[in-house]
């Protein structure tokens, strides 16, 4: 008998595996825009845009705003929708509804004027939050933290073609919510197959910057 972990059930190697996909699935330690990216996640936004990979968010929102007609993100970009969703953000008496929470943040980064914003966690924890530009977000509670991924079976944009807003939206806004907590996520994120990384919510106003960045 030996104490060599078994490669085919519960034992030691997969709690290591599982701890070491734990921690690349978090941004932290450095700034947001510039931590690396999980691989699997570098791959499936490379695929989406037709490169070979995406290695940081601040990578990712350059590609984003080097495909829109205006050189970066406008409201007419947004997900917005006429329906009610659980992701809304409210601009003095006008409100949004958002098929992606993280519009709202945008939103925000796009106004010149505070922005009130109130999600649902997928666990349907209510988050809420109150941005101001792209310098100061509020968030209630305080150790909620967000999510970023994409779909792993996204297919690369055909021959001659850019990819679409649309098919943007229906491969990531699954992936990007609000969690009431770090463990909130670490739960979601081992249910789902796609790859994701997440960071404090509180820290959400600079992938928004550099998005509306002209």
């Amino acid at each position: 008998m030996t104490d060599d972990p078994c490669p085919c059930c519960g034992g030691i190697g997969n709690s290591k595996a599982e701890s070491e996909r734990s921690a690349n699935r978090w941004i932290a330690d450095a700034s947001a825009l510039e931590a690396e990216l999980p691989p699997e996640l570098q791959s499936a936004l490379g695929r989406f845009l037709g490169v070979e990979s995406i290695e940081t968010l601040g990578e990712w929102a350059t590609e984003v705003r080097n495909r829109t007609a205006g050189g970066s993100i406008t409201v007419d970009d947004l997900c917005l929708t006429d329906e009610e969703t659980v992701h809304r953000g409210a601009v003095g008496d006008e409100r949004y509804h958002f098929a992606c929470f993280y519009d709202a943040v945008i939103l925000a980064a796009l106004s010149e004027r505070p922005v009130d914003i109130r999600t649902t966690s997928p666990d349907g924890t209510v988050i809420e939050a109150r941005a101001v530009g792209t310098e100061e977000l509020t968030v209630r509670p305080g150790e909620a933290v967000f999510s970023f991924g994409i779909d792993d079976a996204v297919a690369p944009p055909a021959d001659g073609e850019e990819p679409s807003l649309e098919r943007g939206y229906a491969a990531i806004c699954p992936y990007v919510n609000a969690f009431p907590s770090p463990a909130a996520y670490e739960g979601w994120a081992r249910s789902v197959s796609a790859p994701t990384v997440a960071m404090p919510l509180d820290g959400a106003t600079d992938l928004a910057a550099e998005l509306v960045r002209r």
